[in-house]
């Protein structure tokens, strides 16, 4: 008797979680799109650190998730600042610059692709590492000096030539999506159709790493740039049609 009232309690206990889930995915198709979008920071390692300083990253993007896999396409924008006037390293025979920085901070362009699973789901909370690949751009002026004497015969340094130059960068990339889900409701569906999705709104915490490498500063430069960025998060996913 007491084994019997043992089994009916768990299953009255774990009944609950079953109807939940199966009522999850009978609702809602496993498919959902959605967007991020927000702010952060990073800080170079390794020789970047010694040309480059950390900046504040304005962020954005795209996601597609189906079941607990995820895929994120994300746009950032940054401006770092210089520790190196002349990265480069371009001297004359009596080791004077002969290129220096004309801007005071590059523009950082990246696109990141990155793929990802949810490991955890508990309540309020989701968990996502993410892997991928990033591509970035840094662009920027630089003065081509050179060294004339002025009236009391006193080699001077002159701007002979300013040029814009572009650097590119492919490497990997890696993060983890913690979310956290603030509300959600149903909405019509965003593609023009009479039916109705479930919006899920979240803030989503991503700790990241990436690594770069610019092989034609003099000496070359490569580390890992880590940070964190802070979004705000929109997910859609569509009811199924009875």
């Amino acid at each position: 008797m007491k084994r019997t009232i043992l089994i009916l309690l768990a299953i009255l206990t774990l009944m609950p979680a079953a109807l939940s889930a199966q009522e999850g995915e009978t609702i809602y198709k496993p498919l959902g799109f959605g967007f991020q979008v927000g702010v952060g920071g990073m800080v170079p390692t390794g020789s970047l650190g010694d040309d480059f300083k950390g900046c504040i990253l304005f962020t954005g993007g795209l996601n597609l998730d189906y079941n607990r896999l995820r895929f994120k396409m994300d746009f950032d924008y940054g401006q770092p600042s210089f520790k190196n006037e002349n990265p480069y390293a371009v001297y004359d025979s009596q080791g004077r610059n002969l290129q220096l920085n004309a801007t005071a901070n590059p523009t950082l362009l990246g696109f990141t692709l990155q793929l990802g699973y949810t490991v955890l789901r508990q309540g309020r909370v989701s968990v996502t590492p993410c892997v991928g690949m990033t591509a970035s751009r840094l662009s920027w002026d630089i003065n081509r000096i050179k060294y004339e004497q002025d009236d009391q015969g006193q080699e001077r340094p002159v701007i002979d030539d300013v040029t814009g130059v572009h650097k590119s960068n492919i490497g990997w990339t890696a993060s983890v999506d913690i979310d956290i889900r603030l509300h959600g409701k149903l909405v019509d569906y965003p593609m023009g159709s009479d039916r109705q999705a479930h919006y899920t709104s979240s803030v989503r915490i991503s700790p990241f790493i990436t690594h770069a490498k610019f092989s034609d500063f003099n000496p070359s430069v490569k580390g890992c740039c880590v940070g964190l960025t802070l979004s705000y998060a929109g997910l859609f996913r569509t009811l199924r049609t009875p």
